[in-house]
């Protein structure tokens, strides 16, 4: 990808990209993660998926959105079921299926039960202080750091998988998991719905560092084209505040203006260091 001046990228990108020509059918990947991405009442919801409803509009393509367990969704996508999907970390396996697009920042942060003793500053702390188990949900990418200790609590069989969120703070509010690792978006959610706000303390750690998070585009069932106009109008949400204030509604608006920093200076420059 050719590098821009930052300044004049932005500029451009807000004056609003191309019409998009429409792929057929437009099929969205959606799975549980927290304020981001969840149901109520039937409906698919969300940060993340606000902003997909919103990049249909803009790109003028009619856009549908289905429900999947996490681990499913990327088996889907590699079927070739899934257009698009969105609140994604870039992988190099996803990369091969589609393209990333980065519009918000997040990390993980450890969520502990305060039943369980001691207070850690990083997951190394956590894995030599502690006997507490960490349960992780499927499907989901963190850091190399982060990855490096979860294998060493592997080794002390401390990891137990389950299948989403909403079952990780099901199983801490009654006492049947001690500790979880999760964003803001997501343990903001269930905290509340769990009853979990007096129970647990969400402490940040050191291995987990800013994590960049976007949407991936499917090489097989969108041209070049049109995921370039779709890519164009993200980071266009991205420079005029959009991204941030859709987040805001779900998270509060410091904590939305926190996932986009610096105005998204950063996470466009990020795409366009991109190969």
């Amino acid at each position: 990808m050719r590098t821009l001046p930052l300044l004049p990228l932005l500029l451009a990108l807000a004056a609003g990209p191309a019409a998009a020509a429409c792929p057929a059918p437009l099929h969205a990947g959606a799975s549980d993660l927290g304020l981001a991405s969840f149901r109520a009442d039937d409906k698919v919801t969300g940060a993340a998926n606000d902003v997909l409803r919103e990049l249909a509009r803009r790109t003028g393509c009619p856009l549908d959105i289905t429900w999947y367990p996490r681990a499913r969704l990327w088996a889907e996508y590699a079927s070739g079921r899934i257009n698009l999907t969105g609140s994604s970390a870039r992988t190099p396996e996803r990369d091969r299926l589609a393209q990333f697009v980065p519009y918000v920042t997040t990390r993980f942060d450890l969520v502990l039960a305060r039943r369980v003793p001691g207070r850690f500053k990083s997951l190394a702390e956590f894995v030599e202080r502690s006997q507490a188990r960490l349960n992780l949900v499927r499907g989901i990418y963190y850091t190399p750091e982060v990855e490096a200790q979860v294998a060493r609590l592997r080794a002390q069989n401390r990891v137990e998988l389950v299948n989403d969120f909403d079952i990780a703070f099901r199983k801490i509010a009654l006492e049947r998991a001690e500790a979880t690792l999760a964003p803001v978006t997501i343990y903001k959610r269930y905290l509340h719905s769990a009853g979990l706000q007096e129970r647990v303390t969400v402490m940040p750690v050191a291995e987990s560092g800013p994590l960049l998070v976007g949407a991936y585009f499917s090489r097989s069932s969108m041209p070049p084209a049109a995921r370039k106009a779709f890519a164009d109008a993200l980071l266009a949400m991205v420079a005029d505040g959009t991204v941030a204030r859709i987040y805001g509604k779900y998270v509060g608006e410091a904590h939305g203006r926190a996932l986009v920093p610096e105005h998204g200076k950063g996470i466009i420059a990020a795409y366009q260091s991109i190969p």
